[in-house]
C-alpha cells in the first residue's frame, strides 16, 4: 500500500490516472470497510480532491457509497471504526453539500498562497484551478503526514531514534559484515518495518525528520551558517540501498523487484511529504526554510540507486520512473523554496542522462513532464520580465540544462518542440531558438550558405519529422469541424467561424496552443495532400491555406502568434521545414498588407539578431527571402524606416549572405 496521497492527487491532477480507476480501487482496497486504513486514506483523499475541485463526487461514486455506508452504520466495518469516522465523513458530505457550483471554493481554498508569488497570479498556461492545485499541493503533503503522525505511539520517536543509534553502530564498525548487517535488518523486522505499511511509513517518516534535524542543529545560526555536517544524514541514505537489496519477503523473481520498488516508493514519498511538511511549518512559523538537508538527503538516494550495479540495472526504469515521480510531485510550483535544489536533482548526471538513454526511449516521456515543470515555474517571470536576481539564477541554470540537452540529446528536444514552445512566452527568443535548432542525432545539415542551395532537392524533404508532443489535446474543441473542412471543404462556415474560437474560454485571449497545434495539424495535412494529389496543386489553393490565411485577419498581437507558429516548423531539412518554409514566402509575396510583411520580417529577424544557435530552416527562409528578387524585400519602406533598423538589416544580410550576393543587396539596400 503506498499511502501517497499527494502523489494521486497530483497524477489525477495531470490526467495521468483516471478517478474512475481509482475509485474502484480505492472502493476494493477498503473492503467494504473491513480494512480501516484504506478507508481513512480514501476519505482524506477524496475530502482534499473535491475541496481543490481536483474531482468532483461524481467522479467516486463507490467511494461515496461506501463512506455513506460507514457513517449510517450499514458497512462491514467495526463499531470502534464507524464511530472514529462517522463526524469526518459527515463533516465531508456537508462540504461537498455546501460547495458552490462555480470556481468560488478555489479561491477560498487556496487562500493568501495564490497571492503571495507572481507566478499563481500571471500565468496564462495554467488554468486558476490548477494553480491552486499545484500550490496547496505542499499544504495537502503536511495534512497527510499529521494525519499519520496522530496514530504514533508516545514512545515511538524514542524507538526510532534507538534504531538508528544502532544502524550508526554498525555503519561505522560493520558495515561490510554480512552477518552484522542481517542481524540488523531482522532488529528493523521486529519493529514492524517491511511487514506493515504502518510500521514502514513510521519508521521512515520520524527517521528523516530526527536526521534532517539533527543537521540543522550543527548550525551555530539555526540553519543561517554556509557549511552543515551532514554525516548523520549521509549515514542514513547508506541504509536505504542495503534494504532496497535485502528487505524482502521473498518469492519469483518478479515479486521481489515490485518488493523492492514498493519499498523505494515508500520511502521517497515519506521523504517528500516530510520535506512538504517542514516547508509548511517553516513558512507558518516565518521563519527561513534550508533546502540543503533535503537536497543532500535526496541526492544520496539519486546517487547510490542509480550508480552502476548489477542488481539496480535489472529495474533500471522502475527506479528512474519513481524518482522521476518524486521530482514532479515536489516541483518547484509546489516547494518554491527548494526550486535551486530541485533543478540541480532533475539535471543531475546520476539522474537525467540515465533516464533519457533508457532503451526504447522510455525515459522520454518522464523527463519531458520535469522540463514541463521547470518551464511552468519560469513562464509567468518570463513573460512580465520580472527576473529577480534568484528567477534570473534559476533561468540561469534551466538555459544551461536545455543546452546539454541540444548537445548530448536533440532527438529528446526535437521531439517535444511543440510542447516546450506552447510554454516558452514569445519574449523568450533565445530559449526558443535553442528547443527549435534540436537536430535528430545521425543526420548532417547541409550548409544554408551554399549558394543556390535548393531545398527541395534535399532527400529529408520528403520525411516527416517525430512529434512526441501530444498535438490532438488543444485542438479537441476544434477536431470534428476542422477534419470534415478539411476534407472537402463543404463546410464553408467554419473558416469564417474560426477566429473567435481561437480565444480562452470566457476570454478575449488568443489561446497560444491552440493555434501552435492548429498550425502543425494543417500543415501535416497540407502535406499529405501535396505529396499524395494525382493533379498538380498550388500551395495557395489547399483548403489549408485557406485557414492559415484566416489567421492573418487576427488583430497584431493574435497574427504575431500564428506567425511565431509557423516559425516554430522551420527547424532541421524535413517535409515540415519545406512546406512551412513555403507557407511563409507565400504569406509574404501573396498578402497585400504591408503590416503583414512587416510581421513575417519581424518573426524572423528577432530570431537571427540573437546569439546562436539558430534553426535551420530559419535561417534558409530568411535567405531567400532577401535573396530572392520576386520578393522585393528590400523595396518596402519597414527596411529603412529608422538608421537603427537599417544598420539591423545590413548586418544579419552580411552574415546570411555569400560575399558576392552580399553586393548585390546591400546596393539594394543603398538605393
Amino acid at each position: 500500500v503506498n499511502l501517497n496521497i499527494t502523489v494521486l492527487l497530483l497524477l489525477v491532477r495531470s490526467n495521468l490516472v483516471s478517478p474512475q480507476e481509482l475509485d474502484g480501487f480505492l472502493s476494493v482496497s477498503s473492503d467494504n470497510g473491513r480494512n480501516p486504513v484504506w478507508v481513512e486514506f480514501s476519505l482524506l483523499f477524496i475530502r482534499t480532491a473535491f475541496l481543490e475541485r481536483i474531482a468532483s463526487p461524481g467522479d467516486f461514486p463507490k467511494l461515496m457509497e461506501l463512506m455513506t455506508n460507514v457513517a449510517e452504520g450499514r458497512s462491514q466495518a467495526s463499531p470502534q471504526v464507524t464511530q472514529t469516522l462517522r463526524k469526518p465523513i459527515l463533516r465531508m458530505l456537508e462540504e461537498v453539500r455546501a460547495a458552490p457550483a462555480g470556481g468560488q471554493q478555489i479561491q477560498a481554498s487556496s487562500g493568501s498562497a495564490t497571492k503571495k508569488s507572481v507566478s499563481t497570479d500571471q500565468s496564462t498556461i495554467l488554468s486558476s484551478a490548477s494553480l491552486a492545485n499545484l500550490v496547496n499541493g505542499a499544504r495537502v503533503a503536511a495534512m497527510s503526514m499529521e494525519s499519520f503522525a496522530r496514530k504514533d505511539l508516545s514512545n515511538a520517536k524514542q524507538q526510532v531514534t534507538s534504531l538508528l543509534d544502532s544502524w550508526i553502530r554498525v555503519h561505522n564498525e560493520a558495515v561490510s559484515n554480512e552477518k552484522a548487517l542481517a542481524q540488523y535488518i531482522q532488529l528493523l523486522q521486529q519493529f514492524g518495518v517491511g511487514k506493515t505499511d504502518e510500521e514502514t511509513e513510521r519508521f521512515f517518516r520520524l527517521s528523516t525528520q530526527i536526521v534532517v534535524d539533527a543537521v540543522v542543529k550543527t548550525s551555530p545560526n539555526g540553519g543561517d551558517s554556509t557549511t552543515l555536517q551532514y554525516d548523520v544524514i549521509d549515514i542514513y541514505s547508506r541504509l536505504i540501498p542495503i534494504l532496497f537489496r535485502y528487505l524482502n519477503s521473498g518469492g519469483a523473481d518478479e515479486q521481489v523487484v515490485k518488493q523492492r520498488i514498493a519499498l523505494l516508493n515508500n520511502v521517497l514519498g515519506v521523504t517528500v511529504r516530510c520535506m512538504m511538511w517542514d516547508y509548511e511549518c517553516t513558512k507558518d512559523s516565518g521563519s527561513s526554510w534550508d533546502q540543503r538537508p533535503w537536497f543532500r538527503l535526496l541526492l544520496n538516494f539519486v546517487s547510490d540507486l542509480n550508480s552502476p550495479d548489477a542488481l539496480h540495472d535489472t529495474m533500471k526504469i522502475a527506479i528512474l520512473g519513481v524518482f522521476g515521480t518524486a521530482f514532479h510531485v515536489s516541483q518547484p510550483l509546489v516547494v518554491p523554496g527548494f526550486a535551486f535544489a530541485w533543478l540541480e536533482l532533475v539535471s543531475h548526471r546520476s539522474f537525467m542522462p540515465n533516464l533519457l538513454l533508457l532503451e526504447g526511449d522510455k525515459g522520454f516521456a518522464v523527463f519531458h513532464q520535469l522540463l514541463v515543470d521547470m518551464l511552468l515555474f519560469l513562464e509567468p517571470h518570463l513573460r512580465n520580465s520580472d527576473l529577480t536576481p534568484p528567477i534570473k539564477k534559476f533561468y540561469e541554470g534551466t538555459l544551461r540544462v536545455f543546452v546539454v540537452l541540444l548537445h548530448d540529446f536533440p532527438s529528446f528536444l526535437a521531439g517535444y518542440h511543440l510542447s516546450l514552445c506552447n510554454i516558452i512566452p514569445e519574449n523568450c527568443v533565445q530559449l526558443r531558438n535553442v528547443v527549435l535548432s534540436a537536430v535528430p542525432k545521425g543526420m548532417t545539415l547541409p550548409d544554408p550558405f551554399t549558394p543556390n542551395l535548393k531545398i527541395d532537392s534535399l532527400p529529408e524533404v520528403s520525411q516527416n519529422p517525430v512529434i512526441l508532443s501530444n498535438m490532438m489535446g488543444p485542438l479537441k474543441s476544434l477536431s470534428v469541424d476542422l477534419d470534415l473542412f478539411l476534407k472537402d471543404r463543404q463546410q464553408t462556415d467554419f473558416v469564417n467561424g474560426l477566429l473567435p474560437r481561437l480565444f480562452k474560454r470566457g476570454t478575449r485571449e488568443i489561446d497560444g496552443s491552440l493555434i501552435n497545434s492548429l498550425v502543425l495539424y494543417i500543415g501535416m495535412h497540407g502535406i499529405n495532400r501535396l505529396q499524395n494529389s494525382q493533379a498538380q496543386q498550388s500551395l495557395g489553393q489547399t483548403p489549408e491555406l485557406e485557414i492559415i490565411q484566416k489567421l492573418m485577419e487576427l488583430d497584431d498581437h493574435g497574427r504575431y502568434i500564428s506567425l511565431n507558429a509557423i516559425a516554430n516548423q522551420l527547424r532541421y531539412p524535413s517535409s515540415h521545414t519545406h512546406y512551412f518554409s513555403c507557407v511563409t514566402l507565400f504569406l509574404f509575396s501573396d498578402s497585400k498588407s504591408v503590416a503583414v510583411k512587416e510581421q513575417i520580417t519581424r518573426v524572423l529577424l528577432e530570431r537571427l539578431i540573437l546569439h546562436r544557435p539558430h534553426p535551420w530552416g530559419l535561417l534558409i527562409t530568411f535567405i531567400e527571402l532577401i535573396k530572392n528578387q520576386r520578393y522585393n524585400f528590400w523595396s518596402h519602406p519597414f527596411t529603412r524606416c529608422a538608421t537603427e533598423i537599417e544598420k539591423v538589416f545590413e548586418s544579419v544580410a552580411r552574415s546570411c549572405m555569400t560575399p558576392g550576393s552580399q553586393r548585390a543587396s546591400l546596393a539594394i539596400v543603398g538605393e
